[in-house]
């Protein structure tokens, strides 16, 4: 029989640990504390598995059977969906972990192992260096993927491409080939 809204909400500690079900394999886990957890239970190369998808307050038993829809669905497709998901959180994981201010600011720590503090220090001037010349740049570039089509411009650090020196020169991303080119 299905579960309703008000029977998950009723659903009291009673000193022992307890399940309610619901239809294809989702459940509703109560624990002797009171807390109350969603799973979906389903079938592995004909192995049982169980899989989380939430506390009960912040995930509502509409919400839960989506879920467990969803799970199913990559069932169906022969794609185990716990796998799926440890997938997906450690993608979302690298993608920011990798990125070039990320990995800037990892060696730049590591640096200041190594490194003395102070004003006029390297440690000190790399920072301000990449955060004026370097950083903005590659930001914009990536708003344009790569692309001088889109005709976004920046200000070119300190007057590097041009003789004439202020701050208001205004210079076109210029992508380059995997040569070095600039492309035509």
């Amino acid at each position: 029989m299905a579960l309703s809204d008000l029977a998950v909400r009723k659903a009291k500690a009673t000193g022992k640990a307890y399940t309610l079900y619901d239809l294809d394999g989702l459940s509703l886990a109560v624990a002797s504390g009171g807390g109350k957890a969603w799973h979906f239970r389903y079938q592995w190369f004909g192995r049982q598995r169980q899989m989380s998808l939430g506390s009960y307050p912040e995930v509502s038993l509409r919400d839960a059977r989506t879920l467990r829809d969803e799970a199913r669905a990559l069932l169906a497709r022969e794609i185990n969906p716990h796998v799926n998901r440890k997938q997906k959180r450690l993608a979302a994981k690298l993608n920011g972990e990798n990125t070039f201010k990320a990995v800037f600011l990892k060696w730049l720590a590591h640096r200041g192992l190594s490194c003395d503090e102070g004003r006029q220090t390297s440690q000190s001037l790399i920072p301000r260096i990449f955060a004026n010349d370097v950083l903005p740049p590659v930001h914009l570039r990536s708003q344009t993927n790569g692309s001088a089509r889109g005709h976004r411009q920046h200000r070119a650090p300190h007057g590097a491409f041009s003789s004439r020196k202020g701050p208001d020169l205004v210079q076109p991303v210029v992508p380059l080939c995997p040569g070095g080119r600039a492309q035509p």
